[in-house]
């Protein structure tokens, strides 16, 4: 058995190891009907809605070779001329207290593999971390399977924990400037936090979020994403709404800043929520951020669990 960097070559390979943890492809019909269906009766977008790029060879290869220039690491295991894993990992230059780490935003082995497999991979992984000299993991509170998984072979422990909260966009009464953003280069928020909508590490949402991957797939894009840097009392942030599938009046929030969530910047940001359409916004913050929120603000039962170990 062998790690190492996944190529473009592995695409149809990395694929099938998504897809089949799919037990039943589905769509919704003209009368808004659920349908099961083949896979090959799927569109490239129908495919995505069952888990994103990884659901087809298509989107897969751009997702890959974007990972691949410069952008993170891609982990294949194989057992001659089977794959049986993958792993994408970012490195992370974020404000203290996490500091330079690795960020393991996927980990996927393939069913029925023994305790070696999974070693394996994450000793390689832990090997690629002792560079910055941490690690760091993400998953929900609920996922007690997976909390177990990073826990016995990457040895990682909770750091702490975010919830999703929603509140009202309005119109508020601090000074701030904004301006459109489009700059995509990753160095702009070395050192930074991510804010808001941490539900995992700075630079892994970076490259999902801030840039535009899918231009070629119309319904992908049809969601609205507006990215804005916004400078609210001397607070300097770059924020991204994203128009949330089924609800077109409201949007997931990510901020990337030099400084944690201040009550000036939260103000312009649901300003500016308001000012482009949207009704209801959704933050994921930590307990410490979330002490700003006003108290009319629904959250989410369910958290999300930021776990770490040092290499």
């Amino acid at each position: 058995m062998l790690v190492r960097q996944a190529t473009l070559d592995d695409t149809r390979k990395i694929v099938a190891l998504f897809c089949g943890r799919v037990s039943i492809w589905q769509r919704l019909g003209a009368q808004g009907q659920v349908e099961d269906l083949p896979y090959e009766a799927l569109t490239i977008y129908e495919r995505w809605l069952h888990g994103g790029a990884w659901m087809s060879l298509e989107t897969g290869a751009i997702w890959l070779s974007h990972v691949l220039s410069g952008n993170g690491l891609a982990y294949v295991l194989e057992d001659g001329d089977r794959l049986l894993a993958y792993a994408e990992a970012f490195l992370n230059r974020e404000l203290t207290p996490m500091g330079a780490h690795l960020h393991v935003a996927e980990a996927l082995v393939d069913e029925g593999c023994s305790d070696d497999v999974h070693h394996l991979l994450a000793d390689a992984i832990l090997s690629d971390a002792r560079g910055p000299g941490r690690l760091s993991v993400a998953y929900p509170d609920y996922d007690k399977t997976l909390a177990t998984y990073y826990r016995k072979y990457f040895g990682a422990s909770e750091a702490f924990r975010l919830t999703r909260y929603s509140l009202a966009a309005q119109i508020g009464q601090s000074f701030y400037k904004s301006q459109d953003y489009e700059k995509t280069d990753a160095s702009q928020i070395d050192d930074w936090a991510l804010a808001v909508g941490r539900m995992t590490s700075p630079r892994a949402l970076w490259e999902a979020e801030w840039i535009e991957h899918w231009r070629s797939i119309p319904q992908i894009i049809a969601r609205s994403k507006h990215r804005h840097y916004i400078n609210a009392s001397g607070h300097e942030a770059l924020v991204c709404f994203h128009q949330q599938l089924y609800s077109d009046r409201n949007a997931d929030v990510y901020c990337w800043s030099p400084r944690h969530l201040s009550t000036q910047l939260l103000v312009a940001i649901r300003d500016m929520g308001h000012r482009l359409g949207y009704r209801t916004l959704t933050l994921a913050l930590p307990d410490a951020s979330a002490e700003l929120l006003p108290a009319g603000a629904g959250s989410d039962p369910n958290q999300q669990v930021i776990a770490t170990v040092s290499v």
